[in-house]
Protein backbone atom coordinates (compact mmCIF):
# COMPACT_ATOMS: atom_id res chain seq x y z
CA UNK A 1 0.00 0.00 0.00
CA UNK A 2 1.45 3.45 -1.11
CA UNK A 3 1.08 6.14 1.13
CA UNK A 4 -0.47 9.26 0.15
CA UNK A 5 1.54 12.51 -0.24
CA UNK A 6 2.40 14.81 2.30
CA UNK A 7 2.10 11.65 4.76
CA UNK A 8 5.55 9.84 3.62
CA UNK A 9 7.73 8.34 6.04
CA UNK A 10 11.19 7.93 5.30
CA UNK A 11 14.75 6.10 6.82
CA UNK A 12 17.69 8.56 7.17
CA UNK A 13 21.26 8.03 8.04
CA UNK A 14 22.73 10.56 10.21
CA UNK A 15 26.65 10.47 10.20
CA UNK A 16 28.07 11.76 13.46
CA UNK A 17 32.10 11.79 13.84
CA UNK A 18 33.25 12.00 17.85
CA UNK A 19 36.40 12.91 18.70
CA UNK A 20 38.38 13.15 22.22
CA UNK A 21 40.63 15.40 23.54
CA UNK A 22 44.01 13.79 23.51
CA UNK A 23 43.38 10.47 21.25
CA UNK A 24 44.19 10.40 17.45
CA UNK A 25 41.43 7.76 17.29
CA UNK A 26 37.82 9.07 15.96
CA UNK A 27 34.76 7.39 16.21
CA UNK A 28 32.19 7.43 13.63
CA UNK A 29 28.38 6.52 14.06
CA UNK A 30 25.80 6.12 11.57
CA UNK A 31 22.50 7.06 13.29
CA UNK A 32 19.34 5.63 11.24
CA UNK A 33 16.39 8.07 12.05
CA UNK A 34 12.44 7.33 11.17
CA UNK A 35 11.36 10.30 9.90
CA UNK A 36 7.88 11.90 8.40
CA UNK A 37 8.02 14.14 5.72
CA UNK A 38 5.81 15.48 2.94
CA UNK A 39 8.76 14.19 0.41
CA UNK A 40 12.54 13.40 0.17
CA UNK A 41 13.82 17.31 -0.07
CA UNK A 42 11.88 17.51 2.85
CA UNK A 43 12.90 14.57 4.85
CA UNK A 44 16.71 15.37 3.65
CA UNK A 45 15.96 18.88 5.14
CA UNK A 46 14.35 17.70 8.49
CA UNK A 47 17.22 14.91 8.83
CA UNK A 48 19.70 17.47 8.72
CA UNK A 49 18.12 19.50 11.63
CA UNK A 50 18.07 16.80 13.55
CA UNK A 51 21.48 15.72 13.03
CA UNK A 52 22.88 19.22 13.65
CA UNK A 53 21.19 19.35 16.78
CA UNK A 54 23.27 15.69 17.84
CA UNK A 55 26.50 18.00 17.34
CA UNK A 56 27.65 18.68 21.18
CA UNK A 57 30.64 19.02 23.35
CA UNK A 58 30.96 18.06 26.87
CA UNK A 59 33.91 16.40 29.55
CA UNK A 60 34.23 12.74 29.82
CA UNK A 61 34.84 11.02 33.09
CA UNK A 62 38.59 11.95 32.83
CA UNK A 63 37.97 15.49 31.85
CA UNK A 64 39.07 15.39 28.43
CA UNK A 65 36.90 17.37 25.89
CA UNK A 66 34.30 15.29 23.84
CA UNK A 67 33.36 16.69 20.67
CA UNK A 68 30.64 15.42 18.48
CA UNK A 69 30.14 16.99 15.39
CA UNK A 70 27.53 16.16 12.25
CA UNK A 71 29.44 15.77 9.33
CA UNK A 72 25.90 14.99 6.96
CA UNK A 73 23.77 12.73 5.59
CA UNK A 74 24.82 9.24 4.21
CA UNK A 75 20.99 8.39 2.58
CA UNK A 76 17.46 9.52 2.80
CA UNK A 77 15.29 6.26 1.87
CA UNK A 78 10.84 6.83 1.21
CA UNK A 79 9.39 3.54 3.17
CA UNK A 80 6.93 2.95 0.42
CA UNK A 81 4.71 0.76 2.98
CA UNK A 82 2.67 1.14 5.84
CA UNK A 83 4.61 0.95 8.86
CA UNK A 84 3.15 -2.44 10.44
CA UNK A 85 4.35 -5.43 11.98
CA UNK A 86 6.40 -7.52 8.87
CA UNK A 87 5.80 -4.18 6.79
CA UNK A 88 8.64 -3.78 3.84
CA UNK A 89 10.69 -0.80 4.94
CA UNK A 90 14.11 -0.78 2.63
CA UNK A 91 15.04 -2.97 0.08
CA UNK A 92 18.15 -3.14 -2.35
CA UNK A 93 18.95 -4.28 -5.81
CA UNK A 94 21.46 -6.19 -7.14
CA UNK A 95 21.75 -8.08 -10.46
CA UNK A 96 24.52 -11.11 -11.48
CA UNK A 97 25.66 -11.69 -8.15
CA UNK A 98 27.17 -14.54 -7.80
CA UNK A 99 26.45 -17.72 -5.10
CA UNK A 100 29.10 -16.80 -3.50
CA UNK A 101 28.30 -12.62 -3.14
CA UNK A 102 24.90 -14.02 -1.84
CA UNK A 103 26.09 -16.40 1.14
CA UNK A 104 28.72 -13.76 2.35
CA UNK A 105 25.36 -11.26 2.51
CA UNK A 106 23.89 -13.90 5.37
CA UNK A 107 24.74 -14.37 8.51
CA UNK A 108 23.93 -17.01 11.15
CA UNK A 109 21.69 -15.80 13.94
CA UNK A 110 24.66 -15.62 16.12
CA UNK A 111 25.98 -12.99 14.22
CA UNK A 112 23.14 -11.01 14.21
CA UNK A 113 24.00 -7.68 15.73
CA UNK A 114 20.52 -7.52 17.75
CA UNK A 115 21.52 -11.16 18.74
CA UNK A 116 25.48 -10.37 19.90
CA UNK A 117 26.40 -9.97 23.49
CA UNK A 118 27.64 -6.54 24.13
CA UNK A 119 31.54 -6.59 23.95
CA UNK A 120 33.05 -3.61 24.24
CA UNK A 121 34.95 -2.23 22.47
CA UNK A 122 38.64 -0.51 22.86
CA UNK A 123 37.59 2.96 21.53
CA UNK A 124 38.37 6.49 22.84
CA UNK A 125 35.76 6.97 26.22
CA UNK A 126 33.07 9.47 24.55
CA UNK A 127 30.69 8.85 27.40
CA UNK A 128 29.57 12.10 29.43
CA UNK A 129 31.12 12.56 32.35
CA UNK A 130 27.94 14.54 34.37
CA UNK A 131 25.69 11.29 33.17
CA UNK A 132 28.36 8.99 34.01
CA UNK A 133 28.82 11.10 37.88
CA UNK A 134 25.38 10.94 38.35
CA UNK A 135 24.31 7.47 37.38
CA UNK A 136 27.23 6.84 40.02
CA UNK A 137 26.27 8.50 42.72
CA UNK A 138 21.87 7.18 41.96
CA UNK A 139 24.24 3.65 42.63
CA UNK A 140 25.92 4.35 45.64
CA UNK A 141 22.99 5.71 47.37
CA UNK A 142 21.39 2.10 46.99
CA UNK A 143 24.04 0.44 48.10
Amino acid sequence: MRLKKGHGWYLAEEVLEIRVEGDTRNVVHVNTRLLQARDGEHAYARATEFGAEAADEYLNPEGQKVTITFRGIRDVVEISEGLSDGGEIRWSESVGVSEKKIRAMLKPVEEVEAVKPFEPSDHPDYRCGEVVAEAMAQFEKKN
